[in-house]
């Protein structure tokens, strides 16, 4: 009897440790992890099933796709080819996005000029009716305004610092606040930062299966929001 009481304790300690292992919330984040391990093919057929490459042209859907497969890593990677003359992304989604350059005199309006294809692509008419932009050397800080579209916007007032983040939080707000008043689904989500920042045309679903897929936070396309406390920027509070 004593021995069948003993065995009747030791399996039911066994049973309460496997259930507590089941339960533990870090054992269901590895186990999710490895589930959520997928393969650059399996990437590359996902993105296209929801519409990644509607904008690319047919002439270079296969060689984009296959710089997909070639540079995928789920640590930040994905593909992308640029026109070696314009720098516009084969995709018309992946544009270069130099902090430093969007900053600086004319930077602003000439990232504005490189997306216009894009803007095409996605049914986005946009029209400049006003812009400032002047350093004032005495008081050294910076002002700068777009009218886009009938819409002012303050990108900064008496601005003093290096403004390389808050120029490009700025661009993604203005242009994702355009979109929304013309009912257009893409977004400008953020990618890095200073020299070595990117920017990504996504929708919805895209946007949510690029955030799900990639680990590092700094490496993978991110809202405004979030993209600033990754990032360190200072979020800019203007009327």
């Amino acid at each position: 009897m004593k021995v069948s009481i003993i065995s009747i304790l030791i399996i039911g300690i066994a049973v309460l440790i496997a259930t507590k292992k089941q339960d533990n919330p870090s054992n269901e984040f590895i186990n999710s992890k490895k589930n959520q391990k997928i393969t650059a093919k399996e990437f590359v057929h996902t993105i296209d099933s929801l519409g990644y490459f509607k904008y690319t042209d047919v002439k270079n859907l296969k060689s984009l796709k296959q710089n997909h497969l070639e540079s995928f890593s789920a640590g930040g990677s994905w593909g992308g080819i640029w026109d070696d003359e314009t720098n516009t992304p084969l995709d018309y989604r992946y544009y270069i996005c130099d902090g430093e350059y969007v900053y600086e005199q004319g930077g602003f309006t000439g990232m504005l000029d490189e997306m216009k294809s894009t803007f095409e692509k996605i049914g986005y008419k946009i029209r400049i009716d006003d812009h400032f932009e002047e350093w004032d050397h005495q008081k050294e800080w910076l002002n700068h305004s777009i009218t886009i579209n009938g819409n002012k916007y303050v990108i900064f007032k008496n601005f003093k610092g290096y403004g390389w983040g808050e120029a490009v939080q700025r661009l993604a707000e203005i242009l994702n606040s355009e979109f929304e008043k013309q009912n257009i689904k893409e977004r400008i989500y953020l990618i890095h930062g200073g020299n070595d920042g990117s920017l990504l045309f996504l929708d919805e679903d895209l946007y949510n299966y690029f955030y799900k897929v990639f680990t590092a936070p700094q490496w993978k396309p991110l809202e405004v929001k979030e993209w600033i406390q990754v990032m360190g920027v200072t979020s800019m509070k203007l009327d």
